[in-house]
């Protein structure tokens, strides 16, 4: 047996559902209430299996109802029943814990059956809601899939970025290594003038100097080089990802 609770505010709507369900035999209406927290209130007492819940009530809405209802009671499913076809009630239920939501207008076979979906732990929407939604969740799924096309792109460009600025950073590398390969060979050609005091040695330090200079000038000409080649990758891959999306 189904225990249900019928929350609405206008009496003409509670008596319609009432009609509805008296004739099943695995339903029991268990009780009414006027507002969400008089339902609240009622739960503790009743412990219905299934709660049809209107949201435009006093007092407390049926969408507050829903959330407290889902947090404090696990066992209770809540069904929205409610004449709003919107996108922004039909999330807020579905977040706040709702398993179901219908229209008014379903037929009373249609409630029937959701009320015993939503007992067993079934989602349920309104026939009349699930064409008009359908579209928007395949969508969303085509959205989903491009978002991780767009992904897995970035990841690609992100290792080739890697990939370069590795290969800067070891000709970087070798350019230092040729830099001190290049002083120790200026060094030894000119050791006998460094032991002998040379009177030439004032000279030939110059040219050390000179040497070093222009090695150093080239070092920070090819570091440039390699900021400017990333910067111009970076706007590509960049750019590419834009004209994607």
């Amino acid at each position: 047996m189904i225990k249900i609770l019928i929350v609405d505010d206008q009496k003409t709507i509670r008596n319609i559902l009432e009609s509805y369900l008296q004739k099943e035999s695995d339903l029991k209406i268990v009780g009414f209430a006027v507002n969400g927290k008089e339902a609240i209130d009622q739960i503790s007492v009743l412990q219905p299996d299934v709660v049809l819940m209107d949201l435009e009530m006093p007092i407390m809405n049926g969408l507050d109802a829903t959330k407290i209802i889902a947090d404090k009671f696990v066992t209770t499913k809540v069904l929205i029943l409610t004449i709003h076809d919107n996108e922004q009630d039909l999330n807020r239920a579905l977040h706040n814990g709702a398993k179901g939501y219908l229209l008014k207008t379903a037929p009373g076979e249609e409630l029937i059956n959701a009320i015993r979906q939503v007992n067993k732990g079934y989602f349920q929407l309104g026939s009349e809601l699930v064409e008009k939604y359908l579209y928007k969740i395949l969508k969303l799924e085509s959205d989903i899939d491009e978002v991780s096309q767009l992904k897995e792109e970035v990841k690609c460009q992100s290792e080739k970025l890697e990939s370069i600025d590795y290969n800067f950073a070891a000709i970087k590398l070798e350019i230092e290594h040729e830099i001190i390969r290049e002083v120790e060979k200026t060094l030894d050609r000119h050791k006998g003038f460094l032991v002998d005091n040379n009177p030439n040695i004032e000279f030939k330090v110059d040219g050390i100097d000179h040497r070093l200079k222009k090695l150093e000038k080239n070092v920070y000409h090819i570091s440039r080089l390699q900021v400017i080649c990333f910067l111009i990758l970076l706007g590509l891959v960049t750019f590419s990802i834009l004209i994607k999306v």
